[in-house]
């Protein structure tokens, strides 16, 4: 049965059922990005050896094509298989590196031409010696024809599986397990064009990425077997070349882009699943348009986007193709919040693929807040602050967002933190930059020809945003990307009347260990009204002060209301400041200084207070405070004189805090 819709309806018109349905997300959003990459998440005991670097020799030549043909017996299991790769040398060659699991037998290695070429197989590398120097800038070709158990490979990429009685065969490559069944340079960095063979018993339907090319009838093991052959013409990561072959049934759409174009939206889905997936899959046009404005044109219109039904727990956004789990299709819209994660990949993870999975962040990060878009775009601002704090959840993230590119083990890369936290550093981005440079910057960042399709990491990134944003963004990459605690601020305020006025201080205090630096909204909700304002928050404590008119009243005062910052706030008593949680005397600001700075200290109880400046003989120059404060946070400015009101040489003086038996140094330079 094929469905046919008027996509340019749909991408106006919302059905009421995706509208309606609004999932309550929770544990079931871990479980299905564990799933997402179930693979990654076994042990790797078996190959603790295996790093994600390529070898130095792989980084001298760049893979243009992969032409491959493999034939898959899912009763045995057993694949036999032909792959040509040709590449290009970056400089001369005396042997080739090529990644293939150990555990598949290689029958022969030739030159593409029909002459052999020699080769050794040690561990998970087939090295190959050309018959003569491959130089520089010269094109070359490798085929292999191989064949094994692919299941019985230290981490398998190729899975088989049953639905109706009938075999299901899906691949799950990322990050380096394309190499667990086909050879190839399993490195996300370079990307390739293919050619994709499958020949599968002839009562299935093998998809894969790109365009259909044609389908042949064959003999494989003695009974009917069809071949089906997809041709991908945008370059490719190895880990997003698929295959997923089942008894399906295609459900057809169009997307009818906004600039003119026309593409076939094709699903593949289970024949039992068919009316559930009709609901829960007409929302495909609907986002494509969505994502196709909010970022660019969707980078394959040539080609195809669907998904293809297979027993996994989440989804993978294989290119032009996603492999979407068969329990994800209810007829309810309740999982759309996956649909559109994957879709979203199609522009970060395809269409830029981050450049090692150090920066996996850049595809999973922006994948997670696309859906917070989405879900924004329904329903508006209210569903995007609930939807982002649905997402704060700490309690799953494990290190740094930016993560250590020598570790061995695939699941430390896809810890929640890339997911939730990241998509919070996109949300606190687009808040300091304002809606316009920010969705610009993700405008420039697919059009950008150094990146689009081709790869990218974490500083070119920056680098579109500073140049929208017009300013060094290095202070809010470095705190959000390469730390792991947790911004926490204690906070207060009170209302006074004085010299004729109602003034209201708010003070705040960050907890965590390391300072972090943000503005943050503040409402102050008045009986005159109510006034929206932005303080900038990068010390320990600070103090932020208004005037209102005589006989104005404050009722209520909102620390971040629209949920921008990712951080735990704790309102105090809100009649005095947030006391310290030890004596401190804060580094003068401005330090050099010419001809005032300003020295601030705490206190966490009431104490006798001595604050003095000594010069570097220890002469005492100046008393600048000698009497009895308050608990909270206290300011004194030094205008650079001694006791006398004479101005000091130039020079390196030290400020002396004694208070509760404490006593505190800070160094001070005066510069004339």
């Amino acid at each position: 049965m094929l469905r046919r819709i008027a996509a340019v309806l749909a991408a106006v018109i919302l059905p009421a059922s995706i509208l309606a349905q609004q999932p309550d997300l929770g544990p079931d959003r871990d479980l299905l990005r564990k799933g997402e990459i179930m693979k990654a998440k076994r042990s790797i005991a078996s190959a603790p050896h295996l790093a994600p670097q390529p070898t130095p020799n792989q980084l001298l030549y760049d893979v243009l094509h992969y032409e491959i043909d493999i034939a898959i017996n899912p009763s045995l299991p057993r694949i036999e298989g032909r792959v040509r790769m040709t590449a290009a040398a970056e400089s001369d060659l005396l042997e080739v590196d090529v990644d293939l699991d150990y555990s598949l037998a290689v029958s022969s290695v030739t030159d593409g031409a029909g002459g052999s070429l020699a080769w050794t197989h040690p561990s998970h590398l087939l090295k190959v010696t050309p018959s003569a120097i491959i130089s520089e800038s010269d094109t070359f070709t490798i085929e292999v024809i191989y064949a094994g158990n692919p299941s019985a490979t230290w981490d398998p990429g190729l899975f088989f599986g049953s639905a109706g009685g009938a075999p299901v065969i899906y691949s799950l490559s990322e990050p380096w397990s394309s190499r667990s069944w086909w050879p190839c340079k399993d490195y996300p960095d370079d990307k390739a064009t293919f050619d994709l063979a499958f020949s599968v018993p002839a009562n299935l339907t093998a998809t894969s990425n790109g365009v259909l090319v044609g389908t042949t009838d064959e003999t494989r093991w003695s009974v009917p077997y069809k071949r089906w052959h997809w041709r991908e013409s945008y370059p490719m990561s190895t880990y997003l070349a698929s295959v997923t072959a089942a008894v399906y049934v295609r459900l057809d759409d169009t997307f009818n882009a906004s600039t003119g174009e026309t593409m076939p939206i094709t699903h593949y889905v289970y024949p039992h699943l068919q009316a559930a997936a009709l609901v829960d899959l007409d929302i495909a046009a609907p986002s494509l348009d969505f994502f196709s404005q909010t970022f660019c044109l969707y980078p394959f219109i040539s080609e195809k986007y669907g998904v293809a039904i297979c027993p996994i727990g989440g989804g993978m956004e294989h290119q032009t193709l996603t492999s979407y789990g068969s329990m994800l299709i209810r007829g309810d819209h309740y999982y759309d919040w996956l649909y559109v994660h994957e879709l979203a990949h199609m522009w970060f993870g395809d269409l830029i693929t981050c450049k090692d999975w150090a920066h996996i962040w850049l595809n999973e990060g922006f994948a997670s807040y696309s859906e917070a878009l989405w879900f924004e775009h329904l329903q508006g601002a209210a569903k995007l602050k609930s939807y982002m704090e649905s997402q704060d959840r700490p309690a799953s993230w494990s290190g740094p967002i930016l993560r250590d590119p020598d570790v061995a083990d695939p699941g430390y890369y896809f810890n929640n933190v890339v997911y939730d936290k990241a998509a919070w550093v996109l949300h606190m981005l687009r808040r300091v930059m304002g809606d316009a440079a920010f969705f610009g910057a993700l405008r420039d960042y697919c059009a950008d020809p150094r990146y689009r399709y081709s790869v990218a990491e974490t500083a070119d990134f920056r680098a579109i945003c500073e140049a929208r944003h017009g300013s060094s963004l290095g202070w809010f990459f470095n705190q959000w990307l390469t730390r792991d605690d947790r911004l926490a601020y204690r906070w207060s305020y009170k209302a006074y009347e004085i010299d004729g006025a109602l003034r209201l201080t708010i003070a705040v205090d960050q907890t965590q260990d390391s300072l972090y630096a943000m503005p943050v909204d503040f409402r102050i909700v008045a009986a005159s009204g109510a006034i929206d304002t932005v303080f900038w928050i990068d010390d320990r404590r600070e103090e932020f002060r208004l005037e209102l008119a005589a006989g104005d009243a404050v009722t209520n005062v909102f620390f971040d209301p629209g949920h921008w910052v990712l951080c735990d706030r704790n309102l105090i008593a809100t009649d005095a400041p947030p006391p310290a949680a030890a004596v401190f005397l804060d580094q003068n600001v401005p330090n050099p200084f010419n001809p005032a700075t300003r020295i601030r200290f705490g206190l966490p109880e009431a104490a006798n207070v001595s604050l003095r400046v000594f010069d570097l003989r220890g002469a005492l120059v100046a008393t600048l405070a000698e009497r009895r404060y308050g608990a909270g946070t206290h300011d004194i400015v030094w205008n650079g004189t001694n006791a006398r009101g004479e101005p000091l040489a130039s020079g390196i003086y030290f400020a002396r805090l004694e208070a509760g038996g404490a006593v505190r140094t800070r160094k001070l330079i005066l510069a004339r």
